[in-house]
């Protein structure tokens, strides 16, 4: 099983409110996190041994919150992607990720 790296970077406009992240899984939970203009929330993991692994994050914003799955155990195969890169800013959240995934 390949080691796996996800990204979440705050580009919302400067002195903005700043962006509340919750991200977890069943054996991690990283708490409620701030994140203002610039930074970044990465964490890297291996799949579990049952191959269950599942990260769902909580994205909040002004008055906007959005919650969905950020990785899952199936993406787990060497086609696949290893790095993911989640970028937020006033528009929305868009998904980047390694161009090579080998």
């Amino acid at each position: 099983m390949r080691r796996h790296t996800i990204h979440v970077y705050n580009r919302l406009p400067e002195k903005s409110n700043p962006l509340y992240l919750h991200c977890a899984s069943k054996d991690d939970d990283f708490g409620d996190q701030t994140f203002y203009s610039g930074q970044t929330f990465t964490w890297n993991f291996r799949v579990n041994f049952w191959g269950t692994t599942l990260y769902f994050c909580s994205f909040s914003w002004e008055h906007y919150l959005r919650k969905f799955v950020v990785f899952r155990a199936e993406w787990d195969v060497d086609s696949y992607h290893h790095t993911y890169s989640y970028i937020v800013n006033n528009e929305g959240i868009y998904l980047g990720y390694d161009d090579n995934p080998t």
